[in-house]
Protein backbone atom coordinates (compact mmCIF):
# COMPACT_ATOMS: atom_id res chain seq x y z
CA UNK A 1 0.00 0.00 0.00
CA UNK A 2 1.10 3.51 -0.64
CA UNK A 3 1.48 6.26 1.89
CA UNK A 4 -1.52 8.45 2.67
CA UNK A 5 0.78 11.44 2.75
CA UNK A 6 -1.83 13.16 4.88
CA UNK A 7 -0.91 16.35 6.65
CA UNK A 8 -3.96 16.15 8.94
CA UNK A 9 -4.10 14.49 12.33
CA UNK A 10 -7.18 12.60 13.43
CA UNK A 11 -8.56 11.09 16.60
CA UNK A 12 -7.70 7.39 16.28
CA UNK A 13 -9.67 5.94 19.18
CA UNK A 14 -13.22 4.98 18.18
CA UNK A 15 -16.19 5.27 20.53
CA UNK A 16 -18.36 2.43 19.21
CA UNK A 17 -20.63 2.29 22.27
CA UNK A 18 -21.52 5.97 22.12
CA UNK A 19 -25.25 6.34 21.25
CA UNK A 20 -24.32 9.21 18.93
CA UNK A 21 -22.07 6.89 16.87
CA UNK A 22 -24.77 4.20 16.78
CA UNK A 23 -27.49 6.68 15.77
CA UNK A 24 -25.31 8.15 13.03
CA UNK A 25 -24.94 4.69 11.49
CA UNK A 26 -28.60 3.87 12.04
CA UNK A 27 -29.47 6.98 10.04
CA UNK A 28 -27.20 5.90 7.18
CA UNK A 29 -28.55 2.34 7.28
CA UNK A 30 -32.08 3.66 6.83
CA UNK A 31 -30.85 6.00 4.07
CA UNK A 32 -29.33 3.03 2.22
CA UNK A 33 -32.34 0.75 2.80
CA UNK A 34 -34.05 1.81 -0.41
CA UNK A 35 -37.03 -0.53 -0.11
CA UNK A 36 -37.45 0.06 3.64
CA UNK A 37 -37.49 -3.63 4.61
CA UNK A 38 -34.95 -3.28 7.44
CA UNK A 39 -32.24 -5.08 5.51
CA UNK A 40 -29.69 -3.92 2.96
CA UNK A 41 -27.51 -5.67 0.42
CA UNK A 42 -24.42 -4.70 -1.47
CA UNK A 43 -26.67 -4.71 -4.54
CA UNK A 44 -28.63 -1.72 -3.18
CA UNK A 45 -25.49 0.21 -2.29
CA UNK A 46 -23.76 -0.42 -5.63
CA UNK A 47 -26.93 0.41 -7.56
CA UNK A 48 -27.16 3.76 -5.76
CA UNK A 49 -23.45 4.46 -6.29
CA UNK A 50 -23.12 3.33 -9.91
CA UNK A 51 -26.54 3.39 -11.55
CA UNK A 52 -27.68 6.55 -9.85
CA UNK A 53 -24.83 8.78 -8.68
CA UNK A 54 -22.21 7.99 -11.35
CA UNK A 55 -24.75 8.29 -14.16
CA UNK A 56 -26.08 11.63 -12.89
CA UNK A 57 -22.54 12.99 -12.44
CA UNK A 58 -21.68 12.05 -16.01
CA UNK A 59 -18.97 9.55 -15.07
CA UNK A 60 -17.20 7.69 -17.86
CA UNK A 61 -17.34 3.90 -18.00
CA UNK A 62 -13.82 3.72 -16.54
CA UNK A 63 -14.67 6.15 -13.73
CA UNK A 64 -17.83 4.19 -12.91
CA UNK A 65 -15.90 0.91 -12.80
CA UNK A 66 -13.23 2.42 -10.54
CA UNK A 67 -15.88 3.90 -8.26
CA UNK A 68 -17.80 0.63 -8.10
CA UNK A 69 -14.65 -1.32 -7.16
CA UNK A 70 -13.93 1.18 -4.37
CA UNK A 71 -17.52 0.97 -3.07
CA UNK A 72 -17.46 -2.83 -3.20
CA UNK A 73 -14.13 -3.05 -1.34
CA UNK A 74 -15.31 -0.56 1.29
CA UNK A 75 -18.60 -2.27 2.07
CA UNK A 76 -17.17 -5.79 1.79
CA UNK A 77 -14.77 -4.84 4.57
CA UNK A 78 -17.92 -4.09 6.59
CA UNK A 79 -19.29 -7.58 5.80
CA UNK A 80 -21.62 -6.68 2.96
CA UNK A 81 -21.97 -8.93 -0.09
CA UNK A 82 -24.13 -9.21 -3.16
CA UNK A 83 -27.49 -10.92 -2.60
CA UNK A 84 -26.92 -11.24 1.15
CA UNK A 85 -29.34 -9.25 3.28
CA UNK A 86 -27.87 -7.59 6.35
CA UNK A 87 -29.94 -6.21 9.24
CA UNK A 88 -28.78 -3.24 11.30
CA UNK A 89 -26.98 -5.14 14.13
CA UNK A 90 -24.73 -6.98 11.64
CA UNK A 91 -24.25 -3.77 9.63
CA UNK A 92 -23.08 -1.96 12.77
CA UNK A 93 -20.66 -4.75 13.68
CA UNK A 94 -19.30 -4.59 10.15
CA UNK A 95 -18.71 -0.85 10.49
CA UNK A 96 -16.77 -1.47 13.69
CA UNK A 97 -14.52 -3.90 11.82
CA UNK A 98 -14.15 -1.52 8.87
CA UNK A 99 -13.35 1.46 11.09
CA UNK A 100 -10.84 -0.49 13.17
CA UNK A 101 -9.00 -1.76 10.09
CA UNK A 102 -9.03 1.58 8.26
CA UNK A 103 -7.85 3.47 11.35
CA UNK A 104 -4.99 1.01 11.75
CA UNK A 105 -3.99 1.66 8.14
CA UNK A 106 -4.24 5.43 8.68
CA UNK A 107 -2.03 5.20 11.80
CA UNK A 108 0.57 3.32 9.72
CA UNK A 109 0.39 5.96 6.97
CA UNK A 110 -1.16 3.45 4.54
CA UNK A 111 -3.98 4.12 2.11
CA UNK A 112 -7.40 3.46 3.61
CA UNK A 113 -10.50 2.13 1.89
CA UNK A 114 -12.28 5.41 2.53
CA UNK A 115 -9.39 7.22 0.79
CA UNK A 116 -9.61 4.85 -2.20
CA UNK A 117 -13.32 5.64 -2.45
CA UNK A 118 -12.59 9.36 -2.09
CA UNK A 119 -10.03 9.21 -4.90
CA UNK A 120 -12.57 7.49 -7.16
CA UNK A 121 -15.28 10.05 -6.36
CA UNK A 122 -12.93 13.00 -6.82
CA UNK A 123 -11.94 11.69 -10.22
CA UNK A 124 -15.60 11.99 -11.24
CA UNK A 125 -16.57 15.36 -9.87
CA UNK A 126 -13.28 17.19 -10.27
CA UNK A 127 -14.33 18.17 -13.78
CA UNK A 128 -11.37 20.45 -14.46
CA UNK A 129 -8.77 17.95 -13.16
CA UNK A 130 -7.36 20.45 -10.68
CA UNK A 131 -7.13 17.95 -7.82
CA UNK A 132 -9.68 19.90 -5.81
CA UNK A 133 -13.37 20.62 -5.99
CA UNK A 134 -15.35 23.82 -5.75
CA UNK A 135 -18.42 24.50 -3.67
CA UNK A 136 -20.59 24.20 -6.79
CA UNK A 137 -19.11 20.76 -7.61
CA UNK A 138 -19.76 19.65 -4.02
CA UNK A 139 -23.34 20.98 -4.09
CA UNK A 140 -24.03 18.99 -7.27
CA UNK A 141 -22.68 15.81 -5.66
CA UNK A 142 -24.61 16.44 -2.43
CA UNK A 143 -27.91 16.84 -4.28
CA UNK A 144 -27.35 13.84 -6.55
CA UNK A 145 -26.19 11.51 -3.77
CA UNK A 146 -28.87 12.77 -1.40
CA UNK A 147 -26.32 13.17 1.40
CA UNK A 148 -26.50 16.99 1.36
CA UNK A 149 -29.95 17.68 -0.07
CA UNK A 150 -29.97 21.39 0.67
CA UNK A 151 -27.49 24.08 -0.35
CA UNK A 152 -27.22 25.01 3.34
CA UNK A 153 -26.11 21.48 4.28
CA UNK A 154 -23.66 21.35 1.35
CA UNK A 155 -22.19 24.71 2.33
CA UNK A 156 -21.80 23.51 5.93
CA UNK A 157 -20.00 20.35 4.74
CA UNK A 158 -17.74 22.37 2.48
CA UNK A 159 -16.82 24.77 5.28
CA UNK A 160 -16.18 21.84 7.63
CA UNK A 161 -13.88 20.10 5.17
CA UNK A 162 -11.95 23.12 3.89
CA UNK A 163 -9.28 22.61 6.55
CA UNK A 164 -6.70 24.81 4.85
CA UNK A 165 -9.25 27.59 4.13
CA UNK A 166 -8.37 27.58 0.43
CA UNK A 167 -11.95 27.80 -0.81
CA UNK A 168 -11.48 24.37 -2.45
CA UNK A 169 -11.61 20.81 -1.12
CA UNK A 170 -9.00 18.18 -1.79
CA UNK A 171 -9.32 14.46 -1.19
CA UNK A 172 -7.01 14.57 1.85
CA UNK A 173 -9.28 17.08 3.62
CA UNK A 174 -12.39 15.06 2.77
CA UNK A 175 -10.81 11.78 3.88
CA UNK A 176 -9.72 13.22 7.22
CA UNK A 177 -13.16 14.60 8.00
CA UNK A 178 -14.97 11.43 6.90
CA UNK A 179 -12.68 9.25 9.02
CA UNK A 180 -13.43 11.46 12.01
CA UNK A 181 -17.17 11.61 11.34
CA UNK A 182 -17.92 7.96 10.50
CA UNK A 183 -15.19 6.14 12.45
CA UNK A 184 -14.26 7.96 15.67
CA UNK A 185 -16.74 10.75 16.46
CA UNK A 186 -13.89 13.22 16.21
CA UNK A 187 -15.44 16.48 17.42
CA UNK A 188 -13.63 18.34 14.62
CA UNK A 189 -15.86 16.49 12.14
CA UNK A 190 -19.21 17.01 13.93
CA UNK A 191 -21.76 18.63 11.67
CA UNK A 192 -20.04 17.27 8.57
CA UNK A 193 -23.31 17.02 6.66
CA UNK A 194 -24.93 20.11 8.10
CA UNK A 195 -28.20 19.19 9.78
CA UNK A 196 -28.93 16.23 7.51
CA UNK A 197 -26.91 13.43 9.18
CA UNK A 198 -26.86 13.42 13.01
Amino acid sequence: MTSTGSKYAIKLKPDFDNPKWVNRHKFMFKFLDVNGDGRITLNEIVSKASDDICVKLGATKEQTERHQKAVEAFFREAGMEYDREVAFPAYLEGWKRLATNDLKKWSQNKTTLIRDWGDAVFDIFDKDGSGSISLDEWKAYGRISGICPSDEDAEQTFKHCDLDNSGKLDVDEMTRQHLGFWYTLDSNADGLYGNFVP
